[in-house]
């Protein structure tokens, strides 16, 4: 029988949660570094339910013999570059044996909403594990934007680094706001450089600047920075990773590596890769056993830079930017 698509309503969310269990189970199956709780239904139930309560919400599900075979669940977002549409990693499912075409034939429903809604910008949170529905959307024109990535403390090996000479490495506290301050634009400038060309703001300046400089007085985070005759190289920063109803990367005692910037002229020197040696070794010793980080795809020095550590691949943001001329162009 041929499938049936249908918009989503809060009637499905149980047979949702269901499907993503199942599929949760298959992916750790190849990933089993993600956490277990989600492949217990409670879990999954919540996770799509916890989707379907955000304010600007759309859905579809696949149906196949009266039986759901798939899903697709987003909401959108106004960001400085645009509106922007997310489907995050409980947002979708596709039964086993079910092909990745469902999918595509999912998404087509779903992004038809964002641009009726003036969404242009699509992205999509999908497991590595999933690789079937990966290249079915790289079929409809989107392509990798984001990696994220898990690392196994408990497993790693970690060597023993020296210092490059004349740094000095030590963790950051009260008297380094400004120290993590001139940090906060190297990261902006990279990604603005090919071939990402992603544009912030210079009204946001100041605020990322605020941002990274109250890193130095947050107690929830360990903060090392790299010195040379009191100037900022370098820095990596982690704080615990809190489990919520939609964390599907997170399991208990992890500890996310979520800031982590060398300025370009020190590059080459081995001041990231001590930096973060330092750190993952000391995550570890705090009890931590899995390290959560990120990166954007296209900054080829953190593509290059994270997989030397040991961090796996186990999910990635598939991003799509719809021409808005369709939005007076289209006659039917």
């Amino acid at each position: 029988m041929n499938i049936v698509i249908k918009p989503f309503t809060e009637e499905m969310i149980p047979e949702a949660g269901h499907l993503l269990a199942l599929r949760h189970k298959r992916n750790r199956a190849l990933l089993p570094l993600l956490p277990t709780r989600f492949e217990e239904l409670s879990a999954t139930t919540q996770a799509v339910e916890t989707l379907w309560k955000k304010k600007f919400k759309n859905g579809h599900a696949a149906y196949r013999d009266g039986r759901m075979v798939g899903y697709l669940l987003g909401d959108f977002t106004v960001q400085s570059w645009g509106r922007c549409g997310y489907v995050y990693l409980p947002g979708y499912a596709l039964a086993d044996g079910e092909k990745a075409t469902v999918t595509q034939d999912l998404y087509c429903a779903l992004g038809e909403d964002w641009v009726k809604q003036g969404v242009f910008s699509h992205n999509l949170y999908l497991c590595a594990a999933d690789a079937n529905i990966i290249n079915a959307m790289f079929g409809l024109g989107f392509g990798k934007e984001r990696v994220d990535a898990l690392l196994d403390l408990g497993t790693a090996a970690i060597p023993e680094t020296e210092t490059p000479p004349g740094i000095m490495i030590r963790k950051a506290g009260a008297g380094d706001s400004d120290h993590l301050g001139s940090l906060s634009d190297v990261i902006m400038r990279s990604l603005s450089n090919a071939p990402y060309w992603h544009p912030t703001l210079p009204e946001e300046w100041e605020e990322l600047r605020e941002g990274w400089a109250e890193l130095a007085d947050d107690k929830e985070w360990t903060v090392w920075l790299a010195l040379e005759n009191n100037e900022a190289l370098g820095t990596v920063g982690f704080r615990p990773e809190q489990e919520n109803p939609t964390s599907l990367l997170v399991s208990p005692r992890t500890t996310y590596l979520s800031v982590a910037a060398t300025k370009l002229k020190a590059r080459g020197r081995g001041i990231s890769t001590s930096l973060t040696w330092q750190g993952l070794e000391q995550a570890s010793k705090d009890g931590f056993d899995i390290c959560y980080t990120n990166w954007i795809s296209p900054n080829l020095p953190a593509s290059r830079f994270w997989p030397r550590f040991g961090f796996k691949d186990v999910a990635y943001r598939l991003s799509k930017q719809v021409n808005p001329m369709i939005s007076w162009t289209r006659t039917g």
